[in-house]
């Protein structure tokens, strides 16, 4: 692994995306350890208002109502009941989508303090605050799993699909979607090109792991998984993220060197109670999630309208040009 790619990390500071030499797997390096992730997706992560993170949690509630319509769907079609872990649920929309929309029993592990206890509070559905590698469930204990932009996030790849392989029945599925690692790369590596040696392009989401095509089927290989089905999605923002289309991705944010690891220093702070800081942000997030709430976009016609053009938006994985990768894996 070498340096490639100067970056400023949130809350942890500089560092560098490194390239493997043999196979072109990218990753940050040194990795952070296990008590900086909680500084990665502390409270501001959620925050609408903040300058890094992702903020568009609340933005996002009605596509996850949707995304919950059509899985609880798929997951009738596989059986009746069954147990269901979503891993990196963030606050909770999904399974409180699929909690209404199913008979499954299901449940989440989410990395943030403040998303597992929101998903608790606000939707009463069994959150725990940690990692799955931490949590320990039993072995073969879930018939379906679901890793949504997670495993960019985590610090080992491997030893994380080999934990959640562990956890899965026989013959359970794994939905998971991670972003295209070009598509990732690319916008930053434009960015350092053109800065001066004291600026910074920030790592704003906290992606740790880059992964193309062959690199994301060669590790669910090796961890004992079968693809069913892998498509890149988002085309165009893919496109656009890549170079190809015009307008470009948005532009990564930029920092000085020595403000890069104080990116985020608010949580907690100016005297203010964990208590307060937890509630003022809930509400905040409230607040947002009702503003954002359109009539049409919970009408089941327009959930079909937007699948129909989810799917013209999806390209053939081998292409690559899309802004994530879809994938379908079983346990075998």
């Amino acid at each position: 692994m070498t340096p490639r790619i100067e970056i400023g990390v949130v809350g942890l500071g500089p560092a560098w995306i490194h390239r493997c030499g043999g196979c072109g797997f990218r990753q940050v390096r040194p990795r952070p350890r296990p008590d900086d992730l909680a500084s990665l997706y502390g409270e501001d992560y959620f925050d609408p208002d903040a300058s890094a993170g992702f903020r568009e949690y609340a933005a996002q509630r009605q596509r996850y109502d949707r995304e919950g319509y059509f899985l609880a769907r798929t997951l009738g079609r596989l059986a009746r009941r069954g147990r269901l872990l979503e891993v990196g649920c963030g606050l909770g929309f999904l399974l409180n989508a699929l909690a209404r929309a199913t008979d499954w029993e299901v449940e989440g592990v989410e990395l943030s303090a403040f998303g597992a206890r929101y998903a608790r509070e606000r939707f009463g559905v069994t959150v725990h605050r940690g990692t799955l590698e931490a949590v320990r469930y039993p072995a073969d204990r879930f018939d379906f799993v679901i890793q949504k932009d997670l495993l960019e996030h985590v610090r080992n790849p491997r030893r994380h699909l080999e934990e959640t392989r562990r956890v899965m029945r026989p013959g359970a599925r794994l939905w998971l979607i991670t972003p295209n690692g070009e598509a990732d790369v690319r916008p930053l590596a434009a960015a350092a090109a053109a800065l001066d040696a004291d600026a910074l392009p920030v790592l704003d989401q906290g992606h740790l792991s880059f992964f193309t095509r062959p690199q994301l089927l060669r590790l669910a290989a090796d961890s004992g998984f079968r693809c069913v089905r892998l498509r890149a999605i988002g085309a165009r923002r893919g496109l656009r993220a890549l170079g190809y289309l015009p307008g470009g991705a948005r532009a990564p944010v930029l920092t000085r060197r020595e403000l890069a690891a104080t990116v985020r220093k608010r949580e907690g702070g100016d005297g203010v109670s964990a208590a307060d800081a937890y509630r003022t942000l809930a509400e905040a997030i409230d607040r947002e999630t009702a503003r954002r709430h359109r009539r049409l976009r919970a009408w089941t016609p327009y959930y079909h309208y937007r699948r129909w053009m989810k799917g013209i938006d999806a390209v053939a994985a081998s292409l690559t040009a899309g802004r994530d990768f879809e994938v379908v894996l079983e346990k075998v």
